[in-house]
């Protein structure tokens, strides 16, 4: 990482609204301290080709003074594309809203409650350092916790048990913390989800997403027809048209104030997790599809397209116990009785009804995962300021190898065995 001294262009390249005076406000909130200066912010590049479709990200070490002593702070920030025809095909500005509404409006509240029960540790996601959502400057700083020996996983690799174990545990903490603050503050909760607006599967957004679901089911389709030809699961499959798909997802996502419906993350899968394996522990990154619904989303999300066939196999139920298990535990820590805001049979009978959803989201960002470099498209050829269609940009065609057909269609497969999709 190179060391420029004050390089403000590089500040404006973020946002016109992210300053100096941001820089000062971030290490004033981490090291407290009455007179703060700023010395130097370094960057370095995180962004690749095909990568960050909604952002751009940068990672910055902001090195200053608090009350004479040296300090500094890494910080990971995402900013707007400047490209407009990007901001706009990729709806960017939606997506930065709903994210800083999130750590603004609910885990602020969330924050404050933990707080109060002495049971910090449960909540798991980077801490908040400043934003901005305008809709032209949006910015949204978080703490870097890579220098906390936190790493990111492998999205070519499924995990093996004990990382997903681990990344269960995550989750599941994360899901306890609203189940309990909605059983305790009920109409307090009912506020603050008001903040949360769904960003993806909406009927409002189905001509904006219809061609590239169109290529996807198309994608399934080929699979099955490859991998396992006249079989119950093609048959249901193909009985289902992309529009049929999308409506059952928005019907799943659009249940804000159902009984069983809390703040979930919304996009659970490998990139928006780090680890530090040798240690248990994970945190989650990215909310900007952050909703309030049920936990099974995330949670078949997460089986579905983290893990394998060899997993459900011979895990699948243990799984679903270890994670309602850890769900429980965090709910009574946090001054609630599972049995009474979310109980197993309830938790079972979710599992029946919405684990499909699941199959429905992986379904899109498995062929994505495989793609080679090569095949990424390259944003910034988005040349003009106004949208196109987003199957222009995710370009993606029938899997080449069996492999990856196989990761498409053993979800198809197992998730018919067990009566999710019929």
């Amino acid at each position: 990482m190179a060391t420029v001294s004050k390089d403000y262009a590089k500040l404006k390249d973020v946002s016109d609204l992210f300053t100096e005076e941001t820089l000062k406000d971030i290490l004033h909130k981490v090291h407290n301290g009455k007179e703060i200066n700023v010395l130097s912010w370094d960057f370095a590049d995180l962004n690749t080709k095909g990568d960050n479709y909604l952002s751009i990200v940068h990672k910055i070490k902001v090195t200053g003074t608090v009350d004479g002593e040296k300090a500094h702070v890494n910080v990971i920030v995402k900013g707007m594309p400047k490209n407009i025809g990007r901001r706009k095909t990729f709806r960017s500005a939606e997506f930065f809203h709903n994210e800083i509404e999130f750590y603004t409006k609910v885990i602020s509240k969330f924050e404050e409650f933990i707080k109060e029960k002495g049971q910090t540790q449960v909540l798991c996601i980077p801490r908040h350092l400043a934003s901005v959502t305008d809709g032209e400057h949006d910015y949204i700083a978080m703490e870097d916790i890579s220098f906390l020996g936190y790493k990111p996983l492998s999205r070519q690799q499924f995990l093996n048990k004990d990382q997903c174990m681990m990344i269960l545990k995550t989750i599941a903490r994360f899901h306890a913390i609203p189940f309990a603050y909605k059983d305790q503050k009920k109409e307090e909760f009912k506020e603050m989800i008001q903040n949360l607006h769904e960003t993806y599967y909406t009927m409002d957004h189905w001509n904006w997403y219809k061609k590239f679901l169109e290529n996807i089911v198309n994608i399934n389709r080929n699979a099955l027809a490859l991998e396992c030809p006249g079989s119950k699961a093609e048959k249901i499959y193909n009985s289902y048209t992309p529009y049929d798909f999308f409506k059952k997802a928005v019907e799943f996502c659009n249940c804000k104030y159902e009984p069983t419906s809390v703040v979930t993350q919304g996009d659970s899968w490998i990139p928006n997790f780090l680890a530090k394996p040798n240690q248990d522990e994970a945190m989650i990154l990215d909310f900007q599809l952050a909703r309030c619904s049920s936990p099974i989303l995330d949670l078949s999300t997460f089986v579905y397209a983290c893990t394998d066939k060899t997993i459900w196999d011979e895990q699948f139920d243990t799984l679903l116990k270890f994670y309602y298990n850890e769900l429980s535990k965090t709910i009574t820590l946090l001054g609630s009785n599972p049995e009474n805001v979310y109980s197993w049979d309830t938790f079972m009978n979710e599992v029946k009804e919405k684990f499909v959803f699941g199959l429905i989201f992986t379904m899109e960002v498995t062929p994505m995962c495989l793609l080679d470099d090569s095949d990424v498209f390259d944003l910034d050829l988005i040349k003009d300021n106004e949208a196109i269609d987003i199957s222009d940009v995710w370009t993606v065609s029938n899997i080449k190898s069996q492999s990856g057909r196989l990761r498409l269609t053993n979800i198809i497969e197992h998730a018919v065995e067990k009566g999710f999709f019929k």
